[in-house]
Formats: structure tokens, C-alpha cells, sequence
């Protein structure tokens, strides 16, 4: 083989693994700027959020969806039904069409607003069913809507058997449902216990703490 063309075929493997590389950085300090805004500055988030190296950095699902839980951590309920919406109508793979329901139920079963979390169980039931997903995921939406809404006592087993399943992080989660439950049945004792489980089990200082305001209040805001 020629030298010349060795070293082009060199230089262009170069160049592509550090235009790769620096891609991944750029990519990665975007995301920091663009997370550090969302949670301090929403008119400076959404500037980055449309400006040109974010729109070339970021595909239109992700920039989406990082506005979706932009106006989720702000509670702007319009903003996420209107998110929800458009997204709905952008070309989506399943794993990210289900995300967005996902994340549009939670937010509504956090609010505690039903009818919205209904119409949102029934469109992942029917996505669920049209894709051949796994029929279990069905069951978890409808125990969720059990815990939050129902409040149902019943739904303790099912939550226990996925602690038993879980890793540290997935095992938080659970435990703040089961508390949950639990203090809506006046079983305040136990609702403490899992918290402090959630305590336990998470790493992030922030979740820590509002945990443990949680305990010294007596579960109030739970």
C-alpha cells in the first residue's frame, strides 16, 4: 500500500476518534449547563435549550423531553399537557414513546390528579397491547393507581415482593410508596421505618435531607 494513502487512512481514524471524543465532552458539559439551568434559571434554560449548538448537539427527542420535565419540575401542568401533546405527534421509537407516558403518569399521579393519570393509564394500556410489550407492565400502572388513589392496604405485598427485587435505588423508590400506603392507613409507625429505608438506600444528599425533614414532621407532608 502506498504511504500516502497509510497515513490518510491513519490521520482520518485520528480525526474520527477525536471528533468522537470531543463530541462526548462537548455533549456531556451541555448537559451540566443545561441541567444547572433547568433547575435555577427556566428563561435561561430554555435559551439554551433552542440555541444552535444544543439543537446540534442533542436530537429533537431529547431536547423534547428535557423540556417536558423542565415544566414537571416547575408543576406548569398546561405547559406538560401541551409537552405531552406535541411530543406524542414526533417520530419516536417504542422505548421513547412509552418514556413520555411514563414520565407524563408519575407527574400526574404526583399531583394527585386521576382523571389526567386515568386517561394516561388507559393510552399505556393500549400502547402496551399494540406493541406486544410485557403485559406485567400493565399490572404495575394499575397498582400505582391503587397506591396513590385507592390508597389500597392490598397493594403492600406486591410492593414488598419488589423491594425484594430491587437494587439501592429502585428499593428507595419503593419504600417512599409503601410509606405512602402505609400513613394513609394510620400505620404511622410503619410509614417512618420505610423512610428511613429510603434514607439507607438513596446517595443523593438532597433526597437525604428532605427525607428526614419528612420524619421530624411526623410524615405531615407525605
Amino acid at each position: 500500500m502506498d504511504n500516502r494513502i497509510l497515513i490518510a487512512i491513519i490521520v482520518c481514524i485520528i480525526l474520527a476518534v477525536i471528533i468522537n471524543i470531543v463530541g462526548k465532552y462537548i455533549r456531556k458539559k451541555y448537559t451540566i449547563k443545561l441541567m444547572k439551568a433547568m433547575m435555577t434559571d427556566e428563561d435561561e434554560f430554555l435559551k439554551l435549550l433552542d440555541s444552535f449548538i444544543v439543537k446540534y448537539l442533542f436530537a429533537p427527542y431529547n431536547r423534547e423531553f428535557m423540556r417536558l420535565n423542565n415544566y414537571i419540575a416547575r408543576s406548569a401542568d398546561k405547559k406538560v399537557k401541551e409537552q405531552i401533546s406535541l411530543m406524542e405527534k414526533m417520530r419516536m421509537n417504542r422505548k421513547q414513546h412509552f418514556a413520555v407516558y411514563q414520565t407524563a403518569f408519575q407527574y400526574f399521579i404526583t399531583i394527585n390528579s386521576e382523571s389526567n393519570a386515568k386517561n394516561m393509564q388507559r393510552k399505556m394500556n393500549i400502547f402496551i397491547d399494540e406493541n406486544n410489550l410485557d403485559p406485567q407492565m400493565k399490572k404495575s400502572i394499575e397498582m400505582d393507581m391503587k397506591m396513590y388513589f385507592d390508597k389500597d392496604i392490598s397493594t403492600i405485598p406486591y410492593i414488598d415482593e419488589k423491594i425484594e427485587d430491587s437494587d439501592d435505588a429502585e428499593k428507595a423508590v419503593w419504600n417512599l410508596k409503601k410509606a405512602y400506603v402505609l400513613k394513609a392507613n394510620k400505620k404511622l409507625e410503619d410509614a417512618k421505618e420505610c423512610i428511613r429505608l429510603v434514607i439507607q438506600y438513596t446517595n443523593d444528599p438532597t433526597q437525604k435531607k428532605i427525607m428526614q425533614e419528612l420524619l421530624d414532621n411526623d410524615l405531615k407532608d407525605l
